[in-house]
């Protein structure tokens, strides 16, 4: 028995590195696609009614984010508004495992290229270097399939698993991330293997709107379910600011807003905003029941500008904005250039009052001061480009 465990053990010891049928198939042949033999993975996104600008504008925004909150030397390298290309230089790590004692990772470089067109953005991963303890080498040298597969492309050899894994998952996260950030939900992997069908990769839409024949004026919207809502709703508000507008078709009026918030209240999805009653848009906000919540890129950064420091009491304001009104399903007026709108319908309307602020700094900031009513409407529509 003895002799017997020593000969299986020596076989044990000169077998290959390779794992076996636990390697999920998401990670084998064509999971790390090429270009001229060079690793690249790339994503086409389509997103309809967008002028190659306002995609171009979204995606340097998306970078940038992203880069600066790597904390490090990531950065755009590249940036040309004519040619609808960025380039971005990226530094990661990669966390095989951690725990007290140890920390396996990898840092790894690459770049992410987008290239802009009317209706669509490509984006690319490509130029992957991985640093790993005292050794340096490229994604061709560690993660291709003739490097990291068996001659079966069955399985990933041992040595090779988790630098592959891992960028196949690193690859599919930021291309959600690049999704999000053009609005779309649901974005499909690109890491499926060739031998299976990819699955469509499209935003989710209600079921309503497939049978319904929504109006040619939201042509190029998708709708979503309200918990759907793509973005970061604090940075969405602060920096790239949104517009109320209410009112109908016989009279409307909008207003440049950096405050307000989503949420639920009493079992429904809804929208938080703020008015002041000097302001043009209070008077049709108490007329009306819907409002709309629109929201831009920074293409559309001067219209918003011009919104926020002008009355429609004194100008036609819409005319002076560029932008174009459209009639959203509730009868409520958005504008077509927005990649975000969001029906709502009033629930809550609360004056603030002074004794409602607890901030001192706040209190002394607005003392004297006429205060904004708070509007909480219940979200009945949601529409992304």
């Amino acid at each position: 028995m003895e002799k017997l465990f020593c000969i299986l053990v020596m076989i044990s010891a000169c077998m290959p590195a390779i794992s076996f049928a636990q390697d999920d198939g998401k990670y084998l042949a064509g999971s790390v696609p090429e270009m001229d033999e060079k690793v690249v993975f790339k994503k086409e996104y389509h997103i309809e009614g967008a002028n190659r600008n306002a995609i171009y504008e979204r995606v340097c925004e998306w970078l940038e984010e992203r880069m600066k909150a790597n904390g490090n030397s990531s950065r755009i390298l590249y940036m040309n508004k004519e040619e609808g290309q960025v380039v971005a230089q990226g530094e990661e790590y990669l966390v095989f495992g951690s725990n007290a004692f140890s920390l396996d990772r990898a840092l790894m470089n690459y770049n992410v290229v987008a290239l802009c067109e009317s209706g669509k953005c490509e984006v690319r991963i490509e130029r992957i270097r991985y640093k790993y303890e005292d050794e340096k080498f490229t994604a061709e040298e560690r993660i291709s399939d003739r490097i990291a597969l068996n001659k079966k492309k069955t399985a990933i050899f041992r040595g090779n698993k988790k630098f592959r894994m891992h960028t196949v998952d690193f690859a599919d996260k930021l291309f959600e991330d690049a999704g999000m950030a053009f609005g779309l939900r649901n974005v499909a992997p690109v890491s499926w293997p060739a031998a299976s069908p990819s699955p469509q990769a499209v935003t989710e839409v209600l079921p309503a709107q497939a049978s319904s024949g929504i109006s040619d004026t939201l042509r190029g919207y998708k709708q979503l379910a309200p918990g759907k809502i793509p973005g970061n709703i604090i940075k969405m508000l602060s920096e790239d600011w949104m517009l109320i507008t209410a009112g109908t078709d016989a009279q409307f009026n909008m207003m440049t807003a950096s405050w307000g918030g989503l949420g639920v209240l009493y079992g429904k999805p809804v929208a938080i905003c703020f008015i002041n009653p000097a302001r043009y848009t209070y008077q049709l906000m108490e007329k009306n029941d819907i409002y709309t919540l629109t929201f831009y890129t920074e293409a559309y950064r001067e219209a918003l500008k011009y919104c926020g420091s002008n009355s429609g009491r004194d100008m036609d304001k819409v005319k002076g904005s560029g932008l174009t009104p459209i009639t959203v399903p509730s009868g409520g007026k958005a504008f077509s250039e927005a990649w975000l709108i969001i029906e709502c319908r009033k629930l809550v309307g609360q004056s603030l009052s002074p004794d409602a602020l607890f901030d001192e700094d706040v209190k002394s900031d607005w003392a004297g001061k006429q205060l904004h009513k708070m509007y909480i409407g219940e979200i009945i529509n949601v529409w992304v480009k």
